[in-house]
């Protein structure tokens, strides 16, 4: 083989060389780029997810801390309501009249309201010292109680009977609507009677 052959082989050696690499060099460089733009989505996602677990955990927390608030709301509430029904079965077992009124007193938010449909809404102090220890001899029998699941709601189904103004006997129906705050304190009651006004004034005057 003569040296021009030698070196047109050379020649020819070094062209594919280059032409190889020409192809080559994109081609790792694209896949570089490839890799990299792959690596940056899984870096977003992760990102995306690190919040969403984040949101949860919070969103956790604070379903946690209003499940704890709302069981405690519950059971303060329910310790009311249950000492306000036992007072309004036996009120002389909580004491004088004063000391049975302050207990009362000390059940309910300030402001709260006595409400009653027939004999209208008074101070909460008033409203109970007129159930209670009004003009009329009268013991209230309670045959159903309710308090919502979250504490805020509730009430009692019971029997108003007694002697009337004039000496008959009476029994009146009715029913208490009541709320509580967040410390579990009334803070409203309403009484309802399954009669009109005027046939509830009548009862306790004439009787039933």
């Amino acid at each position: 083989m003569t040296r021009g052959n030698t070196r047109s082989i050379a020649v020819v050696f070094v062209i594919v060389v280059l032409l190889v690499a020409a192809v080559l060099v994109p081609a790792g460089c694209a896949s570089d780029a490839t890799e990299s733009d792959e690596y940056q989505d899984l870096e977003q996602e992760l990102a995306a997810v690190e919040v969403q677990l984040a949101d949860m955990t919070a969103e956790r927390a604070a379903l946690a801390t209003e499940a704890t608030a709302t069981s405690s709301r519950h059971e303060k509430a329910q310790a009311t309501q249950e000492t306000t029904l036992a007072i309004m079965a036996d009120p002389g077992a909580f004491g004088t009249e004063d000391e049975v009124v302050d207990l009362l007193d000390e059940m309910a938010a300030p402001g709260t309201v006595y409400g009653d449909a027939a004999f209208g809404s008074t101070v909460w102090r008033t409203g109970w010292k007129n159930t209670l220890f009004g003009q009329v001899d009268a013991t209230i029998r309670t045959w159903a109680s309710w308090l919502s699941r979250d504490g805020s709601t509730g009430g009692s189904l019971w029997t108003w009977s007694g002697t009337a103004r004039n000496g008959e006997p009476f029994d009146l129906h009715g029913i208490e609507l009541s709320t509580f705050d967040k410390n579990g304190l009334y803070s409203s009651i309403m009484v309802h009677y399954p009669f009109e006004d005027a046939e509830v004034m009548r009862m306790f005057s004439e009787g039933s």
